[in-house]
């Protein structure tokens, strides 16, 4: 997953790709799968801080993120906006139809196959931190017990 500026980047990007390949009368797919792209990434970041992993309470700043992902997705409000009325203007209503079919697709393959693959990270990575703490609980309650054996002359 990309954060949220990175996506707003590309997807400034692809909306200027789109103005320069519509002025010159050629096919914009690639373009706007690129904004679709990152139109899918601010969405599941959103979706992500709604509901962030118990760890992240210990880095970084909620309200920073917060604060980026807002900026993102108005800014994206306003590409999107732009980029309708372009492909409006060019393609007409059908061809507004397809964009928004295309933004489906893109947003779905996304759903299944990168956004999969960082939940997929994101429970390996909280079950090394459990894991970890849970040895380290086991290792000081160990040494507890042998160093209060020792104490007493048991061992």
């Amino acid at each position: 997953m990309i954060d949220p500026l990175t996506a707003l980047s590309i997807a400034s990007t692809a909306v200027g790709q789109m103005r320069q390949l519509l002025n010159a009368g050629r096919d914009t797919s690639q373009a706007l799968s690129k904004f679709a792209g990152a139109w899918s990434d601010i969405s599941y970041a959103e979706n992500k801080a709604k509901n962030p992993p118990w760890y992240k309470s210990f880095s970084g700043s909620a309200e920073k993120e917060a604060l980026e992902i807002f900026t993102a997705k108005k800014k994206m409000m306003e590409m999107k906006k732009e980029v309708e009325t372009m492909i409006s203007f060019v393609h007409g209503p059908s061809g507004l139809e397809e964009y928004k079919n295309t933004i489906r697709q893109v947003r779905d393959q996304r759903r299944k196959h990168q956004y999969k693959k960082a939940e997929i990270k994101q429970n390996i990575i909280e079950f090394i931190l459990i894991s970890s703490m849970l040895l380290t609980i086991a290792a000081i309650l160990g040494g507890g017990v042998y160093f209060y054996g020792v104490y007493t002359g048991t061992w």
